[in-house]
């Protein structure tokens, strides 16, 4: 089986819980640091595309011009139907590469926040295994692309939309504890124009940390599935 492409765009933001997902999937990542440079693969060597978060804008191309070959990347892998998940940063770069706009929300959103699945998110074979509290930290938003479906919601933000093979989630389902906590450190004062505190935001994540792990690995899990079965289609199978 091909491995699963994991973009990822700087050393704070890592792949997290997913580390847990891809042994039990028994698939092998293939993590690109973009940021330093390394280039992106052919899809053709690859099962599926995993796109992390980052402090970029998915609007700051001039800044980082990595973004360019990125988008052109997921445009094309939702062209030849390639799986492919975005989180954070990465939903906001899958909703400008398929036409829609990633842009600086009015105030951002942080800790672990309320969502509300849509009609169509309760009965999605991913998005609906998830819980109604989800740990988001962000800056940016997005408008959907044409075509795309919306799956989740907070009071303020659109959490998850599928787009094609394309499924983005606006909110860190890889990110454990210490990974989270780690970002207040740097997170461009968030929590302070949120409301709420660095202790806070640890009592929220240890409050749910069962809930977020679960939810993580059903996720992640049917997910490569997904990939998994697109690597290997029924005729190839033995």
């Amino acid at each position: 089986m091909r491995p699963v492409l994991v973009i990822q765009h700087q050393e704070e933001i890592p792949s997290g819980r997913l580390t847990a997902a891809f042994g039990r999937a028994g698939v092998e990542p293939l993590t690109v640091r973009v940021d330093l440079g390394e280039p992106l693969p052919d899809l053709t060597e690859v099962c599926g595309v995993i796109v992390l978060g980052g402090e970029a804008g998915s609007y700051q191309e001039d800044r980082y011009p990595f973004l360019i070959d990125e988008k052109k990347l997921l445009r094309e892998a939702v062209d030849r139907s390639v799986p492919v998940l975005g989180i954070c940063l990465g939903a906001q770069l899958l909703a400008d590469a398929l036409g829609g706009k990633a842009f600086k929300a009015d105030r951002p959103e942080g800790g672990v926040v309320e969502v509300t699945l849509t009609a169509e998110g309760a009965v999605h074979p991913v998005v609906s295994r998830l819980g109604r509290r989800v740990f988001s930290v962000h800056q940016d938003s997005f408008a959907l692309p044409p075509g795309a479906v919306l799956l989740a919601e907070s009071d303020r933000f659109p959490q998850a939309f599928e787009c094609g093979s394309a499924l983005a989630v606006q909110f860190h389902p890889e990110a454990e504890k210490s990974i989270g906590m780690g970002w207040t450190r740097s997170d461009g004062g968030i929590l302070e124009r949120v409301g709420i505190t660095r202790d806070e935001l640890g009592r929220q994540l240890d409050e749910w940390d069962d809930q977020l792990d679960s939810d993580a690995a059903a996720l992640f899990d049917v997910w490569l599935d997904r990939c998994r079965r697109a690597s290997n289609p029924p005729e190839e199978e033995s």
